[in-house]
């Protein structure tokens, strides 16, 4: 015989139908409780509280401060030092901005497969001297 899942459903309906009033019978109803937030209106709703700072938290809070200005203050005399660069300075730059020109222009001007022919040519140029031994018998 073969046997279906409707066959069997309808079987144990009946069983399932009866013990599962008995089975929730224990159950609390009502809204869940939580520990804690008994002022919560709204599911998700902050609750905010004055926080007081201690003079300890105030003190810090200053030192702080007067660390961050101290920093402006060093960023700044950094950024008046930078602005004037000398003479070797500025040839160092063009010669650095020159040199990624160079580079970059020289990565644009052949495709990739025109860099790989040209790496074949030069490996096939050289002497037997660089190729890879042969290792075994044959």
């Amino acid at each position: 015989q073969a046997w279906h899942v409707t066959d069997t459903l309808c079987c144990y309906g009946s069983l399932l139908m009866s013990s599962s009033s008995s089975a929730y019978s224990t159950v609390v109803r009502g809204g869940l409780k939580l520990k804690g937030s008994s002022n919560l209106n709204e599911v998700g709703q902050k609750t905010v509280k004055k926080k007081r700072k201690s003079q300890h938290e105030e003190e810090i809070e200053q030192l702080k401060a007067m660390a961050r200005q101290k920093e402006e203050e060093e960023q700044e005399v950094a950024k008046a030092a930078k602005a004037a660069k000398t003479t070797y300075e500025r040839s160092y730059q063009l010669a650095k901005e020159k040199r990624a020109k160079a580079s970059i222009d020289e990565a644009i001007q052949f495709t990739h497969r025109q860099r790989m022919e040209r790496f074949n040519m030069h490996l096939g140029s050289l002497s037997e001297h660089f190729d890879i031994p042969k290792v075994g018998p044959g």
